[in-house]
């Protein structure tokens, strides 16, 4: 038997699916215009999660993409 840490050396992908701003550069680029335009642009994360639905193809509801857009602020961007 293994550890947990040899396991997880052992196997590094991770599970459930891949977010849809990870899959390819375009989306990841959108994204992070995206967050860009809130935090410095004053758009709300409303527009911005419409803008990535409608413009860029973002298969998420948009309460969905609202949250993620601010927990990625949040987390990543300084103030």
């Amino acid at each position: 038997m293994t550890s947990l840490e040899e396991y997880a050396k052992n196997n590094p992908k991770r599970s459930g699916p891949t977010p849809w701003r990870e899959l390819n550069e375009s989306n990841r680029a959108a994204w992070i215009e995206a967050c860009e335009g809130i935090a410095k642009g004053g758009i709300s994360a409303r527009r911005a999660a419409k803008w990535l639905i409608e413009s860029k193809g973002c298969p998420l509801m948009i309460d969905t993409v609202r949250v993620q857009l601010k927990d990625t602020l949040e987390r990543y961007v300084k103030s």
